[in-house]
């Protein structure tokens, strides 16, 4: 049973989730200038070439980064046990939003932190990963409760 549908959303977005680990979150941009960049490993000086904060923003992306990578993988091989494999798979749901409604959050903070909002945000590719998860397992978990729905309804007829 490995072939489903929902097999393939959530390798999706396990995908989705191991690339926020590649790719930046955030530009900061002075003018027409990219000064700064946000990434999972924290914020980086395009100009200087050093790493400004490493700390407090970048533990909570690696959690979150992690949990969305690993949830959906790991619900990938628990296709015998559907009720456990629909709860991860909701679980991998609120991971993402989570991660997405932190990144927004802590976005705005670093850039006020940092550079006392005189930069420009400019969101990148990394940002959007956890947003374009969260249809992979909504869709991922609509799927499970069907399957769930068929055995039952196959067992009532035995």
């Amino acid at each position: 049973m490995i072939q489903r549908i929902q097999t393939i959303y959530l390798f999706l977005a396990a995908v989705c989730g191991a690339l926020t680990f590649f790719f930046t979150y955030v530009h900061f941009l002075q003018g027409d200038f990219k000064i700064a960049e946000y990434a999972m490993f924290g914020v980086f000086n395009v100009q200087s070439d050093t790493f400004e904060m490493t700390g407090p923003y970048t533990f909570p992306a690696w959690v979150f980064g992690a949990l969305s990578t690993l949830l959906p993988f790991f619900a990938i091989f628990l296709y015998k046990k559907r009720p456990v494999q629909y709860r991860i798979a909701r679980l991998a749901f609120l991971t993402n939003l989570a991660y997405a409604v932190y990144l927004f959050f802590a976005a705005d903070a670093v850039a006020e932190g940092l550079f006392n909002g005189e930069v420009t945000v400019l969101h990148h590719i990394g940002f959007y990963l956890p947003v374009a998860a969260l249809p992979l397992c909504f869709l991922a978990v609509r799927g499970i409760k069907k399957d769930e729905a068929l055995v039952k309804s196959l067992d009532r007829i035995r």
